[in-house]
C-alpha cells in the first residue's frame, strides 16, 4: 500500500485495569459513613410555594396517539411561521444506512441496499423500519446507548467493571419492548446485588449501585432529573442555581429519597467485584449549611413539584412513590424527556439543547411539537417501538442532510443533521466491512472483548448526552484509525479478506469500485468519485495497490464516521 504503514497510534497498557482492580479492593472503597445522633437536628425549612416545578402549559397536548401525518403537519406549520424550506426526502441509498445505523449500529450489506431500492412498494420504508426494530441488533445497540447514558457521569469509573449485567438487562427489555416507564421503576426500585462475574443476574441495579460513597444519594438524585426528567439540579447541591429555579433545599428534598439507602462492595476473589443495595431503617438525608459545612439539616424527601410521600417513610417505599411520581402519566417531564432524547438522536438535534437541561426556563425549539409528541408517547403507555415508528415514517425524518451556516446553528428539523457514530456503531461498521480483528480476551474492565476492540471503544467513546456539534474528532483517534497495524492488514487484499475477494469477483474496475463503495459508505460512487478513481488505478498501474488505498481512504473519511 502506498499510504503510511508506520504504526504511530498509541499503545495502552493494561496498568489502567490493574490499577481500578487495586482501588476497587482498597478499604476506602467501602468505608462508612460515621454514626450520626439525629435527634440534636434541626430540620431544612422546606422549599416555598414559588420553586414548584409548574406543568400546566404542557398539559394542553392531546394525550391520544398521533395520526398518520399529524407529525408532519405539525413540523410543517412550523417552519412555515418560520419561512423556511424544508430539505427534500433521502434517497433510498441515503435512507436505507441512515435507519439501519439509527436502529442496530451497524451498516446495511450491500444486498440488503440493491434488494431495498428495487422494491417498487410504497409502504417499502416502514416495512424495513418494522423489521428492523424487531432484530437482535435494535435492542443491543440501544441497550449499548442507554449504558453509555447511565454511565457517562459516574463519579467513580470502577462502576465500570460490574456494568455487564445492566448491558445484558437493557437488551432484554429492549428486546421485549419493555415500557419505558417498567424500566425506569425498575431501576428506581432496585434492590439486592449486582455482580459482574454474572451478567445475567439483577442488571436493573446498577442505575442506583454505580454511585457510591458519602455523595451516592447526591449522585443519584442528580442523575434520576437529569436521565429520566431531562431536569439538571446538580448545580443546586451546594447553592442556589444563579441561572435557573432551583433552591438548594429543593435538590436535598430530592436526594432524600435516597437518604436510607446504603451499598456494600462485593469481593469475590477471582470471581469479579460487584455492589449490594441495603436498605436501613433509621437515618435521613443530611443538608450541609451554606456557610458552615459542619452544622447540617435533616432534609425529608419532596418531590419537584413539592408534594411529599411523608417524613419517616422507609427506603423502599419512598423510592416507590418517587418511581411513581417520576413515571406518572401527569408528569409531562418524563414523557418528553424521553422524546426529546430520542429526536435528536434520530435527527441530529433536539427540541431542547442539551439534550438533558429542560428546565422549566430553558430554551425550548417547536414546543408544540415536543409536547404532542410527549402525549403521544402518553397515551401508547410509552411503547418504545410505536414512538421510533412514529419518527422514522414521517418525512421530517427521512429528509436530506442539510448544514447552517455555523455547525452550532439550529436546522428547526427542516433537514437532517449529520452526527458522529457512537463508539460501539463505529467499531461495528470497521468489522462489517473488514471483519473480526484479533483474539478475544476476558478482562474485568472491559468484558470478553478483543484487545483492539477495548482500546478502540475506550478512543472513541463519548457522552452520548453532548449536544452534536460539540462532539469532535482528535488526532489520537484520527491515528488509531490511519496506522494502527491490525486495520492495515485486514485492509490488504490478500488471502480470503473482503477486498480479496471483490477484486476476484468482479474483474472489471467499476464493478469492484461499486462495490467497494457499497460496502464502505452504504452506496455506489458519484460519477465524480468514479472518474478520480479510474486516474488513480491508472495512476498507480497496479489495481490490487490502487484498490488497496481507496479502501483506506474511504475508512478515514468523514462520511464513513458520521450518521448522514
Amino acid at each position: 500500500m502506498r499510504f503510511c504503514t508506520t504504526s504511530r497510534y498509541f499503545t495502552t497498557s493494561c496498568a489502567a485495569v490493574v490499577l481500578a482492580i487495586a482501588f476497587f479492593t482498597a478499604d476506602a472503597f467501602g468505608q462508612r459513613r460515621p454514626r450520626i445522633d439525629f435527634r440534636n437536628l434541626p430540620e431544612a425549612t422546606p422549599s416555598s410555594e414559588a420553586d414548584r416545578l409548574r406543568l400546566e402549559e404542557w398539559q394542553k397536548a392531546p394525550k391520544t396517539r398521533l395520526a398518520p401525518g399529524e407529525l408532519d403537519q405539525l413540523v410543517a406549520e412550523e417552519l412555515r411561521s418560520a419561512t423556511l424550506k424544508p430539505a427534500p426526502v433521502a434517497s433510498d441509498e441515503n435512507f436505507v444506512r441512515r435507519v439501519t445505523l439509527d436502529l442496530t449500529g451497524r451498516l446495511p450489506l450491500p444486498a440488503d441496499i440493491t434488494e431495498f431500492i428495487a422494491d417498487k412498494n410504497s409502504d417499502k420504508r416502514a416495512r424495513l423500519i418494522d423489521r428492523l426494530l424487531a432484530s437482535e441488533e435494535y435492542a443491543q445497540h440501544w441497550s449499548r446507548y442507554w449504558r453509555d447514558v447511565v454511565t457517562a457521569n459516574l463519579t467513580d469509573q470502577r462502576a465500570i467493571l460490574y456494568v455487564q449485567p445492566f448491558e445484558y438487562w437493557l437488551q432484554e427489555q429492549f428486546a421485549k419492548n419493555t415500557p419505558w416507564n417498567e424500566i425506569v421503576r425498575a431501576m428506581l426500585t432496585a434492590e439486592g446485588q449486582i455482580e459482574g462475574s454474572e451478567p445475567t443476574k439483577n442488571g436493573a441495579a446498577y442505575f442506583l449501585a454505580s454511585h457510591f460513597g458519602p455523595d451516592a444519594a447526591n449522585e443519584r438524585a442528580a442523575e434520576t432529573a437529569r436521565i429520566f426528567l431531562g431536569i439538571q439540579i446538580q448545580c443546586a447541591q451546594c447553592h442556589d442555581h444563579p441561572f435557573d429555579q432551583w433552591k438548594r433545599v429543593q435538590f436535598h428534598e430530592f436526594a432524600a429519597f435516597f437518604g436510607r439507602m446504603r451499598e456494600r462492595p462485593i469481593r469475590n476473589a477471582g470471581q469479579g467485584f460487584g455492589m449490594q443495595l441495603i436498605s436501613v431503617r433509621f437515618g435521613e438525608h443530611l443538608m450541609p449549611d451554606k456557610k458552615d459545612p459542619e452544622k447540617r439539616f435533616i432534609t425529608h424527601p419532596r418531590f419537584l413539584t413539592g408534594a411529599t410521600p411523608g417524613k419517616n417513610v422507609d427506603d423502599q417505599d419512598r423510592r416507590k412513590a418517587l418511581a411513581d411520581y417520576i413515571t406518572s402519566t401527569d408528569n409531562f417531564y418524563f414523557a418528553a424527556a424521553y422524546v426529546n432524547r430520542i429526536w435528536g438522536v434520530l435527527m441530529g438535534q433536539s427540541f431542547y439543547e442539551p439534550v438533558d437541561d429542560m428546565g422549566p426556563q430553558k430554551e425550548v425549539v417547536m414546543p408544540k411539537v415536543l409536547a404532542r409528541l410527549a402525549a403521544s408517547f402518553q397515551a401508547s403507555n410509552y411503547d418504545i417501538r410505536r414512538l421510533f415508528r412514529d419518527i422514522m415514517t414521517s418525512d421530517t425524518y427521512q429528509r436530506q442532510i442539510r448544514l447552517g451556516e455555523a455547525a452550532s446553528q439550529h436546522m428547526y428539523f427542516s433537514a437532517a443533521y449529520p452526527t458522529r457514530l457512537s463508539a460501539d456503531a463505529l467499531w461495528n461498521s470497521l468489522t462489517g466491512v473488514l471483519g473480526r480483528m484479533g483474539p478475544s480476551i476476558n478482562t474485568r474492565y472491559f468484558g470478553r472483548r478483543n484487545g483492539l476492540e477495548a482500546l478502540f471503544k475506550q478512543e472513541f467513546r463519548y457522552d452520548p448526552s453532548t449536544p452534536p456539534d460539540e462532539v469532535e474528532g482528535s488526532i489520537p483517534q484520527a491515528l488509531f484509525l490511519m496506522n494502527n497495524p491490525v486495520i492495515n492488514d485486514k485492509i490488504r487484499a490478500v488471502g480470503t479478506n473482503l477486498l480479496a475477494r471483490i477484486l476476484k469477483a468482479y474483474p472489471n474496475d467499476d464493478d469492484a469500485l461499486e462495490m467497494v463503495y457499497l460496502r464502505v459508505l452504504g452506496r455506489k460512487p458519484t460519477a465524480k468519485e468514479r472518474e478520480r478513481c479510474r486516474a488513480y488505478l491508472k495512476e498507480v498501474g497496479d489495481r490490487t495497490e490502487a484498490f488497496e488505498d481507496i479502501l483506506w481512504v474511504l475508512l478515514n473519511s468523514t462520511e464513513f464516521q458520521t450518521k448522514r
